[in-house]
């Protein structure tokens, strides 16, 4: 079994040396310009920070709902 093995590694090489850098990605992808906070536009930011807001009244009145601090109806 291991009579032949250095007849075997002189035959080929194990590793062969890779024909392109396969790390290599091209050229350089723009950044977005300043002023975006996410890639989002100021309008599309504001209907964000909104709903977040809403969701945050809403998810408060039921935890209150819940605890028997408020009684709504």
């Amino acid at each position: 079994m291991f009579d032949n093995l250095r007849q075997m590694s002189d035959g080929e090489p194990a590793f062969e040396e890779p024909q392109d850098n396969p790390f290599d990605i091209g050229e350089p992808v723009a950044r977005p310009r300043r002023g975006y906070f996410l890639g989002l536009r100021p309008s599309q930011r504001l209907i964000l920070s909104l709903l977040l807001l809403g969701t945050v009244i809403v998810m408060g009145l039921m935890c209150l709902m819940v605890t028997g601090r408020v009684f709504v109806f």
